[in-house]
């Protein structure tokens, strides 16, 4: 199974943790290289939670009620979480803004989109109320 594929059950198994009224949200950033991702935690406490199951650790810092609920939960190549709740800024060359295009999204969709153009990001994706499941590879949604 390819990283998109992997992702995307991934999302679907996170989406089914959290409870309805729970739901506000969640970024994946799958990466092989850590050092290159332009992030910054959200967090004061930035540990990662105990649980074995990483559907079910991305659930727990996308929780509403999670006084830290937003940004990025970025994933190793490994298929472990190893930042949480993080600031994932990319920002694309002009070169790629043309690739894209404009449109009515949301910073999150944006940043996970030009995100998954980084070198050594094999994939991002969402959940969101708005566009529900989306994974992005080399810029473009993967269905």
């Amino acid at each position: 199974m390819n990283p998109a594929q992997q992702l995307r059950n991934l999302l679907q198994r996170t989406r089914e943790s959290i409870p309805s009224g729970e739901f506000c949200g969640v970024g994946v950033v799958v990466s092989a290289n850590l050092e290159r991702l332009p992030i910054a935690s959200l967090c004061v406490d930035s540990s990662i939670p105990g649980q074995q199951d990483l559907a079910k650790q991305i659930a727990e810092c996308s929780l509403y009620s999670n006084p830290c609920h937003d940004g990025f939960q970025i994933v190793s190549d490994q298929w472990q979480l190893v930042r949480r709740n993080q600031y994932f800024a990319p920002f694309p060359t002009a070169e790629q803004r043309e690739l894209i295009g404009h449109g009515n999204v949301g910073s999150r969709y944006l940043a996970a989109r030009f995100g998954s153009l980084m070198d050594g990001v094999l994939c991002t994706g969402l959940l969101s109320e708005r566009d529900g499941m989306v994974v992005f590879e080399g810029g473009l949604p993967i269905d």
